[in-house]
């Protein structure tokens, strides 16, 4: 992350408690679906530490970049044209990302109403899902 912003505010990271608790207790390769402030560089760390892989996702190209210091072999980092097209939005490109089996799957991206299609999507394909937000009712989640 540049040394010259803000990181987000810190009732953006109340997710990291069940993040690291998942990682800590599973061996096999990580998702994460949106990069944020506090998962980014802490799933990095870990998994550096761990010697996993590692998958970054995000729909939005500017705020990639502020981890793009990040990446290495063994952590990818994938841009998602979801909003490619001005004023349409394309949710079906996150059918085309992280299609296999995976030790933990984070879902935190955007747009949010495309979390509960994912978390459907990948209930067979991890053995622990992370889901942030879980109070907003826009995201669909029942």
């Amino acid at each position: 992350m540049p040394l010259n912003r803000r990181m987000s505010p810190s009732e953006y990271g109340t997710h990291i408690g069940p993040l690291v608790t998942a990682v800590m207790n599973t061996t096999g390769p990580v998702f994460e679906m949106g990069c944020g402030d506090f998962s980014t560089p802490l799933l990095h760390a870990i998994c550096k530490v761990q010697g996993r892989e590692l998958l970054s996702a995000e729909t939005d190209k500017e705020w990639l970049r502020e981890f793009e210091d990040l990446e290495c072999d063994w952590h990818k980092m994938v841009y998602v044209p979801v909003y490619h097209e001005p004023g349409k939005i394309n949710d079906r490109a996150w059918d085309k990302v992280g299609n296999q089996n995976w030790s933990v799957v984070l879902i935190d991206h955007r747009p949010g109403e495309r979390r509960a299609v994912d978390l459907m999507r990948f209930r067979l394909m991890a053995e622990c899902l992370v889901v942030h937000d879980t109070e907003h009712p826009g995201y669909k989640y029942l």
